[in-house]
């Protein structure tokens, strides 16, 4: 298993609230190999928390398509690790 720092850490943790909160689901529902749309997130909801995670980083982030081909919670929450990273290198850093 691959460690991460401190600040990814709380990227992620950040990233699952804002999950939770536009898509509208128990943060206890969010494991990581959690389906989906088992736990009752639809393509609008992914849509609603692509533009919030944008608005919040301040940064285009993600293509509606890349965010469909995601099966599970740990693909979505790596996708956008993986573009926040890329367009804001400091986004770690900015978290709470």
């Amino acid at each position: 298993m691959s460690e991460i720092s401190i600040d990814e850490a709380r990227l992620v943790a950040r990233l699952l609230e804002i999950i939770a909160a536009e898509g509208l689901v128990k943060p206890e529902l969010l494991e990581p190999d959690a389906v989906i749309e088992e736990i009752g997130l639809s393509h609008d909801d992914l849509t609603l928390i692509g533009n919030a995670i944008e608005r919040e980083f301040s940064c285009d982030l993600v293509a509606d398509e890349d965010m469909q081909t995601c099966n599970v919670i740990r693909e979505l929450v790596a996708l956008f690790v993986r573009r926040v990273r890329a367009a804001r290198p400091d986004a770690q850093q900015a978290t709470p």
